[in-house]
């Protein structure tokens, strides 16, 4: 080459450097895009991002559950947890899409993993199948899932351990599911739980009296009711025809007690027998006894309900025993309560039982109770045994008949016992005397609030939540309430009955045997109850973190456990490092983990995309008044306010996207001198040159080329190529936070090496402050800033406009290490005159 060559050569590249970007029209290629496949890009990316969000909550929405904070309904959340598993498919479909097959080997991984899922969710176990009654003589523990826990205790109790059991039969869970089925009930009254999460329990309970009244109303199978009739006449044969018929379900008398929940029917005759039958049945969907499970995160499984059909006795007294004192359960005594006759009003908390402490040294000093020595040494060998064969403390129910025979009717773990170890709560002294005193602790512990009496079930419907619940007698009707009462106090009742047996396994202050209660404590009277030391106080006396009650702990529960299984598949995230070459499809072992690959390879391609539409030559806008240079306009989808045709001429006003609007109003910040030429350091204009000259002509580096823009309402892909940097912005601000995003790319420049990563330096200090996070390779930098809502990345495109515009040619300017704080500091102060 001549030297005038040279000269020329040489002339041509530095004036290319500070010529004005050339116009749009000086070239334009033609070469053929489909411009359906970008529109088509366009709209994978965005269900991805729509089926991400989705994820992301499904996530959320587990880790939430797996706190034991909040009761959940089981088969909702298998339910999102099925959906979840088709969202990820279209997930990995669509990205398979958009990107041609390229990232086929995520169907593997999603198969992986979706079988592990699917081995831990639960399968329809359909009917129980099975006999439709068996007799007591015949059953053991073992039994529960045909006949119940009670039945099959009871079983236990007299086949093995050989106590007194009056004499029945159990109407197994296959007759239950053969009545449900039969009669086409069994769907809704599953779907209770479920209803009462999404509706809340005023809905729910208006479903469940519909489900009872379904019950009701249903046809007994003919196959059932011969079943019950032919083992009943069995029972009564040469005995009283009555009998008790008590419920005994799967799930009762467990660490979950369901006490006095169920329906029990005494001395029922033949007449009546199918009638009582139905009503155990339709006492399982009592709205009590759902909110109870779905409290206490058992809906794991459907509610199955057996029946115990047991011969009356004529008791001369009965009632119940605990083989432990609830306080010092290390201590060889039981309590016994005491009335004569039959038990139900004791249990049921209509009235005050006479309660004593038995132990072996004070049998003989028993205040009179109608109880012999005798029957007190048998109720406290009874005791013993129970409780060693079923391993540890017992609540048993027990009635002595008119020949001084002593029976168990029933007996379950005391599961709110205090362990020995356990301390008392703090005391709080109030300085105030107390407006009542006196009672029996139910539950220990502080609750205040408003008085609600409860006289009627309608009570219960328009019980507010955070009352005291205040009532004549306890009643286990008042478990659907537990957690939403501050505490509890009746005139009568007895601390081992039925409700106080809930209240304990619910954490409620509870006062019961007080006579004069309701007298004296009228509605709407705001109260502080102290059911350890037994004292009301009139007000509200303490810090919302000083009350003693609190919702049922659910961590341990049946429904989180499984959750828990099912769980370690879908939330841990194991691919974090995007920039690992372990970041791959074979390593995704979670749904997070797919979920972050696709999530992570679609703004991979959709960062490009701009690359692949500059070319389509199809439906390109020119976009130039009041910006620095012309910029190409592809609207994929409300980008534009009404433009007619393709314009050579948009102004800012015919942009609608909600993105490049913002993006474009920092780039024509009116502080931004951008008009006038960079003012250059001698050394960093030699280090331009330097450069110049030793690299390929300028239109081999795109020097002067126009940037190009892809937008929609909320989306836009921006990419410029001005000078020797290349820039790229890929933003969606929507109304969705998990969806929003900003991610952007920066790489090269004019000057030297050291110079083009000082200005990289600059970049990431700024972007840094404002909460971006960055990466930097040389002088290539890529920068994110993810779910933030629509006006936080509003405001950082808008920065990012000025940044874009304060860091053009600013390398020439990178004169020492300190050039990056120097300009990153004028920045962020906006001292913008700078630049």
């Amino acid at each position: 080459m001549s030297s005038e060559q040279n000269r020329v050569s040489f002339l041509s590249r530095l004036r290319s450097l500070f010529q004005p970007l050339k116009k749009d029209g000086d070239k334009k290629d033609e070469s053929p895009a489909n411009m359906e496949r970008i529109r088509l890009k366009y709209e994978y990316f965005r269900e991805i991002l729509a089926h991400n969000d989705s994820i992301l909550q499904l996530i959320a929405d587990i880790e939430d559950r797996l706190s034991g904070k909040i009761p959940f309904s089981f088969s909702l959340m298998v339910r999102q947890i099925r959906t979840g598993l088709n969202t990820v498919f279209m997930m990995v479909k669509n990205l398979d899409q958009l990107t041609s097959g390229h990232n086929n080997r995520l169907y593997d991984s999603l198969g992986m993993v979706s079988s592990q899922i699917k081995s831990e969710l639960p399968v329809s176990e359909g009917t129980t199948t099975g006999p439709m009654v068996i007799s007591l003589s015949e059953l053991k523990a073992g039994d529960s899932m045909l006949v119940g826990t009670k039945m099959a205790k009871l079983g236990e109790i007299k086949n093995v351990l050989a106590l007194n059991v009056p004499e029945g039969f159990a109407v197994t869970t296959a007759a239950f599911g053969r009545f449900m089925n039969e009669n086409n009930i069994r769907e809704r009254a599953e779907a209770l739980e479920e209803l009462t999460e999404v509706s809340g329990h005023r809905a729910a309970a208006k479903a469940c009296r519909e489900v009872q009244k379904l019950i009701l109303d249903a046809t007994m199978p003919d196959e059932l009711a011969r079943a019950i009739y032919d083992e009943y006449d069995k029972l009564v044969a040469g005995r009283s025809s009555l009998i008790a018929i008590r419920s005994s379900g799967v799930d009762e008398d467990k660490a979950a007690s369901h006490a006095g929940l169920f329906y029990t029917e005494l001395n029922v005759d033949r007449s009546w027998l199918l009638d009582a039958y139905r009503w155990v049945l339709a006492s399982c969907y009592g709205s009590g006894p759902v909110l109870y499970r779905f409290r206490h995160g058992l809906s794991i499984v459907p509610t199955k309900m057996a029946a115990g059909i047991l011969q009356m006795i004529n008791p001369r007294y009965c009632g119940i025993m605990f083989s432990r004192t609830l306080q010092n359960p290390a201590e060889d005594k039981i309590v016994i309560s005491v009335v004569p006759g039959l038990p139900d009003a004791a249990i049921g908390g209509g009235l005050n039982a006479m309660e004593i402490v038995v132990s072996q040294d004070n049998m003989a000093s028993i205040p009179v109770c109608g109880l012999t020595q005798n029957n007190l040494r048998e109720l406290m060998g009874a005791a013993r045994l129970l409780e060693n064969h079923f391993g540890g403390p017992q609540d048993i129910e027990w009635a002595v008949d008119e020949n001084g025979i002593l029976f168990v009717l029933q007996c379950r773990p005391i599961v709110t016992i205090k362990p020995a170890s356990a301390t008392e709560l703090p005391r709080i002294r109030f300085d105030t005397e107390p407006i009542l005193s006196g009672g029996l602790a139910a539950c220990r512990g502080i609750g205040a609030g408003p008085v609600f009496q409860v006289k009627n079930d309608d009570d219960l419907e328009s019980f507010p939540d955070g009352a005291v619940l205040v009532s004549h007698h306890s009643s286990p009707k008042f478990a659907q309430l537990m957690n939403r009462c501050a505490a509890i106090i009746t005139d009568v009742g007895s601390p081992i009955g039925h409700m106080s047996i809930l209240a304990r396994e619910f954490g409620i202050p509870a006062i019961v045997g007080l006579p004069g209660a309701t007298n004296v404590l009228e509605n709407g009277r705001k109260i502080t109850v102290d059911a350890a030391s037994l004292e009301i106080y009139d007000g509200l006396l303490l810090s919302e973190h000083e009350a003693s009650s609190s919702p049922i702990p659910l961590v341990n529960s049946p429904v989180v456990t499984k959750l828990r299984q099912i769980g370690r598949h879908i939330t841990p995230l194991y691919l974090t490092d995007t920039a690992s070459p372990e970041f791959k499809p074979s390593n995704c072992r979670t749904l997070h983990d797919i979920t972050r690959f696709v999530h992570e390879k679609v703004f991979e391609e959709m960062f490009y995309l701009g690359d692949e539409a500059i070319h389509s030559g199809q439906d390109v806008h020119i976009l130039k008044d009041k910006l620095p240079y012309q910029v190409l306009v592809l609207d994929i989808g409300g980008g534009l306010a009404d433009v007619a045709g393709v314009s050579q001429n948009l102004s800012l006003s015919d942009v609608a996207s909600i993105p490049m609007r913002a993006f474009l109003e920092g780039l024509i910040d009116p502080r931004i001198n951008w008009e006038q030429p960079r003012a250059l350091s001698t050394q960093g204009f030699l280090s331009v040159l330097g450069e110049s000259m030793a690299g390929p002509p300028a239109q081999a580096k795109g020097v002067g080329g126009s940037s190009f823009a892809i937008m929609s309402d909320r989306y836009m892909n921006f990419s410029t190529k001005a000078g020797y940097h290349f820039s790229r912005i890929d933003a969606y601000c929507g109304m969705s936070l998990n969806k929003n995003y900003i991610h952007f790319r920066f790489e090269g420049g004019g000057a030297s090496e050291l110079r083009r990563q000082r200005r990289c330096q600059f970049l990431s200090m700024v972007l840094r402050q404002l909460n971006f996070n960055v990466q930097i390779q040389r002088d290539t930098l890529v920068a994110r800033l993810e779910k933030y809502d629509r006006e936080t990345i509003r405001v950082r495109l808008a920065d990012l406009g000025r940044l874009t515009i304060c860091s053009r040619q600013l390398d020439m300017l990178m004169d020492t290490d300190h050039s990056s704080e120097y300009f990153a500091k004028a920045f962020l102060s906006e001292n913008l005159e700078r630049f």
